[in-house]
Order: C-alpha cells, then sequence, then structure tokens
C-alpha cells in the first residue's frame, strides 16, 4: 500500500495532469471556433507512428544510460570494501599497524561523494578526498606486501573512473540531437491532435487527450532518467546511494 501510495511513483503523471487538462480546453475552444481542418488518414498515423518510434528509440538508449548510471554508486562503494579489506587483512597481520587512518579517508571519499551528490558541493572535495588516499597507502606499504597495496591502488583508479563517468552523466545528456529530434515530433504530433476532427467530439477529445497525456509523460520521463542524479526532491527517479551510506556507518561504527 506504502509502495501504490508513494509520490514519487506518481510525480511525472501528476505533473502531466495539469497539462492535459490545458490541452483539453484548448481542445475545445478550437472545436468551438471550427479550427479543426485535419481528418485522420494515413499520412497522419504516419505521423504518430513515426513520434512513438522516435520516442521508443530515445528511452531505449536513455534507460541503457541509467541501468549503468545506477550501478556506478554500488561499484563505488564495493571498491570503498576492497580497500578496507585489504586494510583490515593488514592489521590482522601486523600488531602495530593502525588501520583507522586509511579507514577514515574511505569514509571521507564516501562522504565527499554523498556531498557532491545530494548537497552539491564541489566535486573537487572527491578529487582531494581520493588525494589524501595515497598518504595512507604509503604507510600501509610498510607493513604489506606490493600487491596488495597495488590492488588498493587498481581500486583507486576504479574510484577516479567511476565519479568522472557519474559527473558525465550528471552533466550530459544521452544524445543531444536525438533529444531536439525527439521534442520535434512530441510538438508535431500534439499539434496534429489538436487540428484533428472528427464526427464525435467528445470520442475525440478523449483519445486525444490520452494520447497526449501519453507523449508528454514519455518526454518527462525520458528527462527523468538521463539524469539519475538530481537529488533534488522533484524527481522520480535517482540512482540508490544507500550502499555508500550503509559504508560510511559501518566504518564508522567499527
Amino acid at each position: 500500500m506504502a509502495n501504490f501510495l508513494s509520490l514519487a511513483k506518481w510525480r511525472i503523471l501528476l505533473t502531466v495532469l495539469p497539462l492535459t487538462g490545458l490541452y483539453g480546453a484548448t481542445k475545445l475552444a478550437l472545436h468551438r471556433l471550427g479550427w479543426e481542418p485535419w481528418a485522420f488518414d494515413s499520412l497522419t498515423g504516419s505521423l504518430f507512428g513515426a513520434a512513438t518510434f522516435v520516442i521508443a528509440f530515445v528511452l531505449n538508449g536513455t534507460l541503457g544510460d541509467f541501468r549503468a548510471s545506477a550501478d556506478m554508486p554500488v561499484q563505488l562503494a564495493n571498491a570503498l570494501e576492497t580497500i578496507q579489506d585489504s586494510n583490515q587483512l593488514v592489521a590482522q597481520a601486523h600488531a602495530d599497524y593502525d588501520p583507522q587512518p586509511l579507514s577514515q579517508d574511505l569514509i571521507a571519499i564516501a562522504e565527499a561523494t554523498l556531498d557532491w551528490l545530494q548537497a552539491e558541493k564541489p566535486q573537487a572535495e572527491t578529487a582531494i578526498a581520493l588525494d589524501r588516499l595515497n598518504i595512507s597507502l604509503a604507510a600501509m606499504l610498510l607493513y604489506a606486501g606490493a600487491p596488495i597495496v597495488s590492488r588498493a591502488q587498481a581500486e583507486q583508479a576504479k574510484m577516479r573512473l567511476l565519479i568522472t563517468q557519474i559527473g558525465i552523466s550528471r552533466d550530459t545528456d544521452f544524445v543531444g540531437p536525438a533529444y531536439a529530434l525527439l521534442e520535434v515530433f512530441v510538438i508535431g504530433a500534439v499539434g496534429a491532435l489538436l487540428l484533428i476532427g472528427a464526427d464525435n467530439f467528445s470520442e475525440n477529445l478523449v483519445v486525444s487527450c490520452l494520447l497526449f497525456t501519453s507523449f508528454a509523460y514519455l518526454l518527462l520521463l525520458i528527462r527523468d532518467l538521463d539524469n539519475p542524479f538530481q537529488y533534488d526532491g522533484r524527481t522520480s527517479v535517482d540512482a540508490d546511494l544507500s550502499t555508500l551510506v550503509a559504508f560510511c556507518d559501518r566504518l564508522r561504527q567499527a
């Protein structure tokens, strides 16, 4: 029941419904003015078919990007966990090795990433936290073999790559020209829906409102999926950061 009533689930539809009401009012006004010169024919059907194809193409692309982006925080948390595993391994093997400095650096990386994504703090803070990790790795090198430190550095490089990819995904569109084509076809389809007349106006109004709602909903959904790292309270889908939060909580309690 809670899932059904979740605001995030219905956010896009609740945004589209007022636009549908405005569309319906415009459709009614055009009908009363007699400004419905078009009739539904094969050419109009081709326009709707092309608009549907473009929507499906861009939606498929943004879904692919979203799946890849949504997995990045999990991969980042896994890299942090891997370094922490090596840290604990060295601590178990050498009683005089202090694992806390490295643990604190790992927490700092996770917290800087969370602050960057959720609180819109500078991305440079995350890069600084990653660079600071080298000091603790150098201290671990005195107790651990080179392969262990090399493994930790590989995970450090992986984190740099993931953070760069998250920044790119956050700041750029899926494919800019594809969005331009999508918007042109959606505008054309909506314009056609407004101008198409029919013998039964009530049927025409209901069907055209449903089609408008579908087109507008999918357009907003694509825009929402294209940036899974917003966390501004106005989006319905964001990448889950719970793994990073859980990592920080677990290391603080250790």
